[in-house]
């Protein structure tokens, strides 16, 4: 028997179907996230972030459903009922979501606040053998320290009216390679202040990790040129450049450089030297910030946001949120047919979105059909 898809140019079932989600380089992004979820879950010491998005949440009365609505003129479906992780840096599927709305609020941020923007992107020497939780502690200590105390400080109180942080971590051959892009909202700064700046970041980089570190003075800190707030492509180049579109899962590899997700790819494909890396990596980022906004910023946002919902006009065509309830046994039999279909949570989200409660029912009785007999499990 094979499951129906409506949605689909094709009828997917059995083992084709299977072979076509995990190979399909035509998968949407969302549907990437899920499947690179699938595949490293089984990597996580976080108990959490194995079962997120698979395990029913049991202290919940309510049994598990879909629930479908619509805002601005978009039709949205979410799980409810199903354990979430929130790990920005590890969970791809999470990450995906935290990202987009933290991009929401910085661009919102941006136009609201309008006025002229820069962003500087801060370096430290690294090379093969370092460890990534020295270097990010090492790294975030550093650029405290050079913002703090003296002409720098004062600089930065007199010009820099709005700020936001993101921090980056690739790995090429010389190792891992964590630096920061910071967007300001400026106004200009002097050759003499930059030169200041960069003499500030170097002497506090050597002054907590060593003088093996210290940056080139051409990548130390690069300037990019002046933007305004009210020129859409630009804003959506620097998100870019942040790590936060709102789509995907970050920015492709270049240079000889991997992202972590391309990490994690090859983690979840079992090679071994990505495995180890993955694991500090998971280790390196446990608690730490992808994406900070300051409180400035950050208000601007939420408001910006508030004046612009106020002002949308599309009808909320969908009204109530409608629910498509499923039964606790109905998730586990998804989560069984994960291992073989990565993308079946996502799946039967965009067949949701589509309002098709009938090709949903054909997925759960496919997946009780089909799914393989054990119960599976990542408790380790």
């Amino acid at each position: 028997m094979c499951a129906t898809v409506p949605n689909a140019t094709t009828t997917l079932g059995g083992d084709d179907v299977c072979a076509q989600r995990k190979t399909n380089p035509r998968l949407t992004a969302r549907q990437q996230a899920y499947v690179l979820r699938a595949s490293t879950r089984w990597l996580s010491s976080s108990k959490r972030e194995r079962g997120c998005g698979f395990f029913c949440v049991e202290h919940v009365d309510q049994e598990p459903a879909i629930v479908i609505k619509r805002e601005r003129g978009v039709i949205s479906a979410r799980w409810h009922g199903l354990m979430t992780c929130g790990h920005i840096w590890t969970c791809p599927v999470c990450s995906q979501n935290l990202r987009a709305k933290r991009a929401e609020l910085l661009a919102a941020g941006v136009r609201g606040l309008g006025g002229r923007w820069v962003m500087v992107t801060i370096t430290l020497r690294h090379r093969e053998g370092m460890a990534l939780k020295e270097l990010l502690r090492g790294m975030m200590k550093a650029w405290r320290r050079a913002r703090q105390g003296g002409r720098i400080q004062r600089v930065w109180t007199e010009r820099v009216t709005a700020s936001a942080r993101a921090t980056e971590i690739t790995y090429g051959e010389n190792g891992w390679h964590p630096h920061l892009h910071v967007v300001l909202r400026t106004t200009q700064w002097t050759r003499d202040e930059r030169d200041a700046l960069l003499d500030r970041w170097r002497s506090a980089i050597v002054g907590e990790l060593g003088p093996h570190v210290t940056p080139d003075d051409q990548w130390a800190i690069h300037w990019s040129s002046d933007w305004d707030a009210s020129a859409a492509e630009r804003r959506e180049h620097y998100l870019t450049k942040m790590g936060l579109e709102l789509t995907g899962l970050g920015k492709k590899s270049r240079g000889g450089h991997y992202t972590h997700w391309e990490v994690a790819r090859q983690a979840g494909a079992g090679d071994q030297k990505a495995i180890r890396l993955w694991l500090e990596f998971c280790a390196a980022t446990k608690g730490r910030r992808m994406v900070e906004l300051d409180d400035r910023l950050s208000d601007a946002g939420k408001a910006q946001l508030e004046r612009e919902a106020s002002q949308d006009v599309v009808s909320d065509e969908g009204g109530e949120p409608q629910t498509v309830a499923v039964t606790r046994d109905d998730v586990r039999a998804l989560r069984r047919l994960e291992r073989r279909i990565p993308t079946i949570f996502c799946d039967v989200l965009q067949l949701a979105e589509g309002r098709d409660v009938k090709a949903i029912r054909q997925w759960i009785a496919y997946a009780r059909e089909r799914g393989p007999p054990h119960a599976v499990r990542y408790e380790h």
